[in-house]
């Protein structure tokens, strides 16, 4: 039977056809969202990801790559890549960013890059308050099972927030998601973006000589969903080593899920920055095999002249 399928052109197209179609039902047995819960899950190593307003709030120019994927040992398996980039100018009122994707981990595979605008307006020495707006696209390739032929699709984005920062504490509000549009095949949504709301509180405690403790809170609400809960402390060592937990309930992703983030983070010297990621479930697949997902940090200041969370 096999060597007949193999044999018979007009055989194998219509049982792979077949088997198109029946994976399109099951994927589409529900909406699928944006693919962009990989940026947010990374919030507290790049926090432009949920709040353009954040761009510039560091002033000095700061460069964050991460590399994410599965599997050790195995070649060719699904990774990700991300890129975030944001510093100030206009004598530091003015925040520039722009964050980079390449996701192959998710049901739904994209690229998208995105561009950030933040305006700050001091409030004393020592604080101030910005405004920003994001726009860019995300890109997907889509399988059309009535064609068997692939389209790469472009999407519009735009989100916009409001940062706080001060030596002492930090917080926002911001939809970095504005754009409630998707792609349908066959009468149902394939792709539809999400519009979830963050809501961020956070304070930096001087606990001991040459040990800063930084707990925060993030709450997510998008609609259909249980409002989302992270619970992060994260503890700095001299400004060195930073160790990090952030405990998710119902965060973003295919479904609300529940999972760990551990976080190790590792000063190598005044301008570059290593860390390692592990995550308990993959966001943006939590269900695919080999849950956990582990990432890689790099970070970079060519200008650093101190010391930055």
């Amino acid at each position: 039977m096999t060597g007949e399928l193999l044999h018979d052109p007009m055989t194998f197209a219509a049982r792979f056809r077949q088997i198109a179609l029946l994976l399109t039902f099951l994927v589409c047995a529900s909406d699928l969202f944006a693919q962009k819960e990989v940026l947010y899950s990374q919030y507290l190593i790049n926090p432009l990801a949920i709040n353009p307003a954040y761009a510039g709030s560091r002033q000095k120019m700061h460069l964050t790559a991460m590399f994410r994927r599965k599997w050790f040992g195995l070649r060719n398996v699904p990774i990700t890549q991300s890129l975030a980039i944001d510093g100030a100018v206009g004598g530091g009122r003015v925040g520039l960013g722009f964050q980079a994707l390449n996701d192959r981990m998710s049901i739904l595979s994209t690229t998208g890059a995105y561009a950030s605008l933040a305006y700050r307006f001091p409030l004393s020495e020592t604080s101030d308050i910005a405004i920003g707006g994001q726009g860019g696209v995300h890109v997907l390739p889509v399988f059309d099972p009535t064609t068997l032929i692939g389209l790469n699709k472009a999407i519009a984005s735009a989100g916009l927030g409001i940062y706080y920062n001060s030596e002492t504490f930090f917080g926002g509000i911001s939809l970095p998601e504005l754009v409630n549009r998707g792609y349908q095949l066959s009468g149902r949504f394939l792709f539809q973006n999400t519009r979830p709301l963050f809501i961020q509180l956070g304070t930096r405690l001087d606990i001991a000589e040459n040990a800063v403790l930084v707990p925060s809170l993030l709450v997510t609400q998008l609609t259909g969903r249980p409002i989302g809960t992270d619970l992060n402390a994260k503890l700095w060592l001299n400004e060195r080593l930073g160790l990090g937990l952030s405990l998710r309930r119902n965060s973003l992703g295919l479904g609300s899920i529940n999972y760990i983030q551990a976080i190790g983070e590792y000063q190598l010297s005044k301008f570059i920055r290593a860390g390692y990621i592990f995550n308990s479930k993959t966001p943006e697949a939590p269900n695919s095999f080999g849950a956990s997902v582990h990432e890689f940090i790099f970070r970079w200041v060519p200008n650093a002249e101190g010391f930055t969370f």
